[in-house]
């Protein structure tokens, strides 16, 4: 089994039987992951959000493109459509992968969001 599908099912273990599944790919399993975050956000879990924000950024910083594509694509991108993870970026997102996602966030939010979310990271 893979190291991201071990780490995947420590982080949800919820999933479990889905994430040995070969065909679920890490694309899948981000896209389980967004709302369980925002889930977390809304009552302020933060063992979880902890444990689901260090997968993400575990993903992100691996060499595989896969592995670092789906975090970026499919979850850091998706963080801006929601206020409770808008606002919650700074705190919960490291400022060297914010800059490398700002990109793609712009591409969906608008600028005075994307000011707001720049000055934070100042």
């Amino acid at each position: 089994m893979s190291t991201w599908r071990r780490k995947a099912m420590a982080c949800l273990p919820g999933l479990k039987k889905e994430i040995e599944v070969n065909d679920f790919s890490i694309y899948d399993f981000f896209i389980e992951l967004l709302p369980a975050t925002i889930a977390a956000h809304r009552v302020n879990d933060t063992v979880r959000l902890t444990a689901y924000y260090a997968f993400s950024e575990w993903c992100f910083r691996q060499k595989a493109k896969d592995l670092w594509n789906a975090a970026a694509v499919a979850f850091y991108e998706h963080l801006g459509d929601q206020p409770e993870t808008l606002g919650a970026m700074p705190q919960w997102v490291p400022a060297s992968i914010y800059n490398d996602i700002r990109g793609l966030l712009a591409l969906r939010l608008d600028h005075a969001v994307m000011k707001e979310l720049d000055k934070a990271y100042k």
